[in-house]
């Protein structure tokens, strides 16, 4: 992970959180750290699109990941997970009814799911709006997210 790339909004809401037990986290692509996930139109309902939009560090933006259930969590409404969609990309799905179980690789970054494909911006690509997708891992930019 490339910290030197961090932007200041996302480094205050590092800070702003401490060592609180929970923390609300951005999720970010790492070689264009002004985009970040986010939960399309901040609509916290099931079947939201999420999306890359410029990082602002608000509600939309904001995650929490639970290493126990592996789930990665809408702050704003915790009933709400990501989760793949078929045909759709990433969504908003209830925490209970979720498939996917994802595991967070600081070391490439990526984040994972356990059968084996990377969140992806689709098309490869990172303009606001666009997808974020599963696909066959293969390590380059567009796979390139960073949980901080």
């Amino acid at each position: 992970m490339r910290i030197s790339k961090i932007t200041a909004g996302a480094l205050a809401l590092a800070l702003s959180f401490g060592s609180v037990g929970a923390r609300a986290e951005t999720i970010y692509m790492a070689q264009r750290t002004e985009m970040c996930a986010d939960i399309a139109g901040g609509r916290m309902v099931e079947g939201t699109p999420i999306q890359l939009w410029p990082c602002h560090g608000k509600a939309p933006q904001l995650f929490d990941y639970d290493g126990r259930t592996r789930q990665i969590v809408a702050r704003a409404n915790r009933a709400f997970c990501v989760d793949d969609v078929v045909r759709q990309g990433l969504a908003l799905v209830r925490c209970n009814a979720t498939r996917m179980k994802w595991t967070i690789d600081s070391s490439r970054p990526a984040i994972r799911s356990q059968d084996g494909r990377c969140w992806d911006s689709l098309a490869m690509k990172t303009d606001a709006r666009t997808r974020i997708v599963l696909w066959p891992c293969h390590g380059k930019y567009n796979q390139q997210f960073s949980y901080f």
